[in-house]
């Protein structure tokens, strides 16, 4: 009786090999987000999924959940935020090697069908292309300057889309004056 728990998800124990809606959900309730990192996306053939014997591609996660199945629509979503993230050609983006390292978010859409039933299921939240660009490091590096030559340093160490920023173009031009 001590290992009993009550007041918990049905669902929660149930047998499943591959990530589910449900998974999905219950990570979301848990932690707000479902966000992943990719370790392995692969192709496999004759793999156990829930009873069934499947061919096709996967992928394995760092973070401890089970692995995803990943049909079409997934692997476009998935190609397109690996095309904006490393800025690569449509094919080079298609190539599960190059998905290595990418983290998604996954979320679970009630209106996913499977063989014409309404089932939902776990989508991947598509990225936008526009980066999060935060001047909040920036800055601090930036006030960190001691010197005109640290300043140079500095500003080198920037990323093109930090170096962009109205506030860190600014604190430079000041720091550019005040600065021996």
């Amino acid at each position: 009786m001590k290992n009993r728990e009550t007041e918990i998800d049905c669902m929660k124990y149930r047998k499943s090999t591959h990530l589910a809606g449900v998974d999905v959900e219950m990570i979301i309730s848990d932690k707000g987000k479902c966000n992943l990192t990719i370790k392995e996306a692969y192709y496999d053939r004759g793999v156990d999924v829930s009873g069934n014997k499947t061919d096709g591609y996967f992928i394995d996660f760092v973070e401890d959940v089970k692995p995803m199945v990943v049909n079409s629509g997934k692997k476009k979503t998935i190609s397109h935020i690996v095309k904006m993230k490393d800025k690569c050609s449509a094919m080079e983006s298609r190539n599960t090697g190059n998905w290595k390292g990418i983290s998604i978010e996954l979320i679970f859409d009630p209106n996913v069908k499977m063989m014409g039933q309404v089932v939902g299921g776990i989508k991947v939240s598509p990225k936008s292309p526009i980066p999060e660009v935060n001047d909040v490091k920036a800055l601090e590096l930036m006030n960190s300057s001691k010197n005109k030559e640290e300043l140079k340093d500095n500003w080198a160490a920037l990323s093109k889309d930090e170096q962009k920023l109205p506030s860190v173009n600014s604190l430079k031009d000041q720091l550019k004056n005040d600065l021996q």
